[in-house]
């Protein structure tokens, strides 16, 4: 029966369908359970029962099924794949044209950082040029200083001097101008000859309008105004006195004296006017130092507030610019790091899905081909069942009955087709089922993946570019405040200078405006009393009958020729007609008013 059944099927394809079958149950056996491994392995090693039963189409469906089940998970996969790799190239698109931006923007950093270095190493070496040439500046100012108070010390007694030594030549020059002195050199060798003389051509006492000038004060006038004047002299010590005393020693003519006396009054007054506008001054000028210093003292106080303020800004730890600046990089890096940890992470999850959906593909393939030839071998072996079993019908009905054979096996050999058969079958096809389930499974897994992996990005991608946005601010904002800071501390360092400057200048005008200040009403008493001695001394000279009789004899010279006419009436008409050197008729013509006309 066996030869029979089996007679129109090849030796060969036989051991080949043995081979591949068991290569496809063994490559089905990495995706099975343990139980279901046995049940396989019992289909391979199952005894032959002497009958087969052809089981080929319910195999042949269920692995129809599961080819088809392969075929659109494959299409499944092939779509998602090309979705992921097409959404992996538009990001990596993106990343390079934004790892281009930021490495454009980087080189233009750098090279804007290189020129700041450039210029600020410029601005430091400028700085401390200034900072030199300012420290110079000053040390002269305060050598300077110093020369200017020794000069101004010398100057105030070489005025002294002055004044002493034209006391003295005006002494000098009195005595040696005198009558007495003119007598006297008339009568001495050394003073009337030779290369010391004093040269006297004439004595001429001629009394011409200028008589005044030249006459010269009585000795009982001039001694009471040297009495007068060498008391105030003696009191004041005053040089103006000594002066005047000086004059009338010398026997001066009245309008020397007097001459010289308004110019000592002039002086007195303007030396009060200059005393008044010293003070006034010192007072103005303290009074604007004084509110200088204070604004001044404001200004230092809130700049260092100002100061104190940016410094805990930019160092604060915690909440300083710089710590910001830190931990936003540190930040930044980290955001960097996990990108490319992700992106490094998602490549080898996305290659052991490819090569896990490659070893899904081959197994779905073996477990088709498996199925494909089980079904054929079952479905011949079935057909031809079914003819033997017609035929031994036919044969049977023109026979007579045989004695019964002896038991060997059942007449219709079934092989695998009934429980076992049917039972690999299903195994394989529950196998190829499984298959498909976690080929499934493996691109869900990998769809939900590659999600979460372009979900994390994009979080990571806005991070990164607040952190970016946020630095950039922050660092613009620390290079603002440290440019303000050190604008600051230039303030404040000019600031103080600024009030030491006007501290050493109080303490410069302070020993002249404390002078001043100290002594002005009594240098306004002082000189209110020379001046009234002046006055006084002007009182007597004039109240002479010396400087009367001088006077009227200069006035009677002034007449000239019209003395005698004159000398009745100087309002007559002759005499004015005289003086105006007309007729009388002539100037009554013209003033006809005048007494005589």
């Amino acid at each position: 029966d066996h030869k029979q059944y089996m007679a129109d099927f090849e030796g060969g394809s036989l051991l080949k369908l043995r081979s591949t079958v068991k290569q496809a149950l063994l490559a089905a056996t990495a995706f099975v359970s343990k139980t279901q491994l046995g049940r396989v392995n019992s289909f391979l090693q199952a005894p032959f029962t002497g009958t087969y039963t052809a089981q080929s189409g319910e195999v042949v469906g269920i692995l129809k099924d599961m080819r088809d089940t392969f075929e659109a998970n494959l299409k499944e996969a092939i779509a998602t794949e090309e979705k992921q790799a097409a959404a992996h190239e538009k990001l990596m698109k993106e990343m390079e044209e934004a790892y281009k931006l930021m490495k454009s923007e980087y080189e233009e950093k750098q090279g804007m950082l290189g020129d700041n270095d450039s210029v600020l190493s410029q601005k430091e070496l400028q700085l401390e040029t200034l900072i030199a040439q300012i420290e110079a500046a000053r040390e002269f100012l305060e050598k300077l200083a110093e020369m200017c108070s020794a000069k101004k010390k010398e100057y105030e007694h070489r005025v002294q001097l002055r004044m002493d030594e034209q006391t003295a030549l005006s002494e000098a020059i009195a005595i040696l101008n005198s009558d007495e002195a003119f007598d006297t050199f008339g009568t001495v060798t050394a003073t009337k000859s030779g290369g010391t003389a004093f040269l006297q051509a004439s004595v001429r006492r001629h009394r011409s309008p200028r008589a005044t000038a030249r006459a010269s004060v009585s000795p009982a006038s001039a001694k009471r105004s040297q009495e007068f004047l060498q008391r105030v002299a003696g009191t004041k010590g005053s040089p103006l006195f000594g002066r005047i005393l000086a004059l009338l020693q010398g026997n001066n003519p009245f309008a020397v004296v007097l001459a010289e006396i308004d110019k000592m009054i002039e002086l007195l007054a303007a030396e009060g006017k200059a005393d008044l506008e010293q003070k006034e001054h010192c007072v103005e000028e303290r009074k604007v130092t004084n509110e200088g210093i204070t604004e001044r003292t404001k200004e230092i106080t809130t700049l260092e507030g100002a100061i104190q303020e940016l410094d805990t800004a930019i160092n604060d730890p915690t909440t300083g610019l710089k710590a910001m600046i830190k931990a936003d990089e540190e930040t930044l890096q980290t955001n960097y790091e996990s990108q490319v940890e992700e992106t490094k992470s998602r490549k080898e999850e996305n290659q052991k899905y490819q090569k896990d959906i490659s070893n899904l593909v081959e197994a779905k393939g073996l477990l088709e081909r498996a199925i494909s030839v089980l079904r054929k071998y079952y479905s011949k072996i079935s057909d031809k069942i079914k003819a033997e079993e017609v035929a031994l019908v036919q044969s049977a009905k023109g026979k007579r009955d045989d004695p019964a054979p002896p038991a060997t096996w059942d007449d219709k050999y079934s092989g695998q087709s009934e429980a076992g058969g049917t039972d690999a079958v299903s195994m394989l096809e529950f196998i190829l089922k499984n298959t498909l389930a976690e080929e499934k499974a493996a691109h869900n897994d990998e769809l939900a993946a590659q999600h979460s992996y372009e979900d994390s990005m994009e979080s990571l991608k806005t991070e990164e570019a607040s952190l970016q946005a946020q630095l950039a601010e922050n660092r613009k904002l620390l290079a603002d405040k440290e440019e303000e800071l050190l604008q600051k501390r230039k303030d404040l360092k000019a600031t103080e200078a600024d009030k030491k400057a006007l501290e050493e200048y109080l303490v410069e005008i302070k020993p002249g405006c404390d002078f001043i200040t100290t002594n002005l009403d009594l240098r306004n008493t002082n000189r209110a009393n020379e001046k009234t001695a002046l006055e006084n001394a002007v009182t007597l000279i004039k109240g002479t009958p010396a400087y009367t009789e001088a006077m009227t004899a200069a006035h009677e010279e002034s007449l000239g020729d019209c003395k005698e006419i004159c000398a009745k009436s100087e309002e007559h008409v002759d005499c004015k007609a005289c003086l105006a050197k007309v007729t009388v008729p002539g100037y009554c013509a013209g003033h006809a008013g005048t007494v005589g006309c």
